[in-house]
């Protein structure tokens, strides 16, 4: 079978992410124990300390976007906006990961933009990537 342009590049940003993620919780279920090990690293990274959760979320968010995780994004986008971040600080830190990371991260970054717009507006991302997150 041929790829299809159309066909992978239809709907939202969500849309095409929700199809990703789908993948991805596939993949997981051949390996429970790795991608257990893989989410429970997360969960403890993430705990607040130091730094409180939603600052970690920012940071998680600039990584992801500068290592062009499109999938990644749109989750770290739910989960800022979860730990209380609001637009003007997703937008921020977008804009430091740009500085940072230049014209790839700038493409992410809109990524994240097309997220946060989406989520706002009530679209939601099915289940979490893995566990699924």
């Amino acid at each position: 079978m041929a790829y299809d342009h159309e066909m992978a590049d239809s709907g939202s940003y969500i849309d095409r992410v929700n199809r990703s993620a789908a993948a991805g919780r596939k993949l997981a279920r051949q390996n429970k124990a790795l991608h257990r090990s893989y989410w429970k690293t997360h969960e403890l990274a993430m705990e607040p300390g130091a730094l409180d959760r939603k600052t970690k979320e920012l940071v998680g968010l600039a990584l992801v976007v500068s290592m062009q995780c499109e999938v990644c994004v749109a989750f770290h986008v739910r989960d800022c906006l979860t730990a209380g971040a609001s637009r003007e600080e997703i937008y921020e830190t977008l804009n430091v990961t740009v500085m940072q990371g230049s014209g790839p991260a700038m493409v992410y970054a809109g990524y994240a933009v097309e997220a946060l717009d989406e989520l706002l507006a009530g679209a939601e991302l099915e289940g979490d990537f893995d566990h699924g997150h």
